[in-house]
């Protein structure tokens, strides 16, 4: 049996054969997941509930996040205001699910981003003559040696003097920080795919390097893409979170690393809610990621599945 054909019946576990409804395939197929790996079922959810908030954050949301009331600075916890109110009276659960679309947007767009780059370079990187390799070689040592923290403070004082969304501006400086290490990883998997007999047939009765390289090695890789992805995205969200924490975060618009350091700093002491609810927040969002990460690398990882 082919590692592809394991790994699908890993996953969805139902003979070819079974004419069960739909639904009911796919019930069972979730439900021996959550038992065959609990955690990662557990990050799953998670990750599953904090994407539904993101999409649907105008409609959850149960007061304007921008909203101010000096009358009600401070509030305690309650049913009207679920997680109290901060020091000019917005509510901070409304904002804490306005913040999850900042955050989702920052990580997955700079996972999606540094993915087609990396595995795009990083294909080439394998197939291409000496001279190639050599330039490849010089750029992501680099691009790895280039300082995260530093660049992503210089992109959002541009953007702010430039007047472009620092959103944006904090997307690409991620992508591009962090597409060299991604690179670098594609390449390596890429030079293991091509020595793979398969591939090698394929050269050998004409197969060009870019048909080779999309028909072959391309879908090869595509489960290491999956995986690296899934736990990167926790690190792009922490960097936003981080960025917002020392003052250099999107202005004006509702963000957890805001909220938990800019906005929480000065009143902690008398008003946790203020530190909890963003603090918390993260770490479930990051923890969901990673678990979810973790179960997608046992599935998708031979040399792995089956170890839990």
């Amino acid at each position: 049996m082919s590692q592809e054909e394991s790994t699908t019946e890993e996953f969805f576990d139902i003979a070819p054969e079974d004419n069960r409804p739909w639904v009911v395939q796919k019930a069972t197929a979730i439900g021996r997941f959550a038992v065959r790996r609990p955690l990662g079922f557990f990050g799953g959810v998670i990750v599953l509930f904090f994407l539904i908030i993101a999409v649907f954050a105008p409609w959850l949301a149960p007061i304007d996040p921008y909203k101010q009331s000096l009358a009600v600075r401070f509030a305690e916890p309650s049913t009207t205001h679920w997680v109290g109110t901060d020091y000019v009276g917005r509510d901070i659960a409304s904002r804490l699910i306005y913040g999850a679309r900042l955050s989702l947007f920052v990580g997955m767009g700079t996972v999606i981003l540094s993915g087609i780059f990396g595995t795009i370079l990083g294909v080439m990187w394998a197939y291409l003559g000496k001279t190639f390799d050599a330039f490849m070689s010089m750029m992501v040592t680099a691009g790895l040696a280039l300082p995260d923290l530093v660049l992503l403070i210089i992109a959002a004082q541009i953007a702010r003097q430039a007047e472009v969304s620092e959103i944006f501006s904090i997307v690409v400086t991620l992508s591009f920080t962090r597409m060299w290490g991604v690179t670098r990883i594609y390449r390596s998997a890429a030079l293991e795919v091509r020595s793979r007999p398969f591939v090698e047939a394929a050269e050998s009765y004409g197969a060009g390097a870019v048909r080779a390289m999309g028909k072959h090695v391309l879908p090869n890789v595509l489960p290491l893409i999956i995986v690296s992805s899934t736990l990167a995205l926790p690190n792009a969200i922490l960097a936003e979170a981080g960025l917002s924490f020392l003052g250099f975060g999107p202005a004006g618009e509702p963000s957890w690393g805001q909220m938990f350091a800019g906005e929480a700093r000065e009143y902690f002491r008398r008003q946790v809610w203020m530190l909890w609810a963003p603090g918390l927040t993260i770490g479930l969002t990051v923890m969901g990621f990673n678990f979810w990460g973790d179960a997608m690398r046992d599935l998708l990882d031979p040399r792995l599945r089956g170890t839990t």
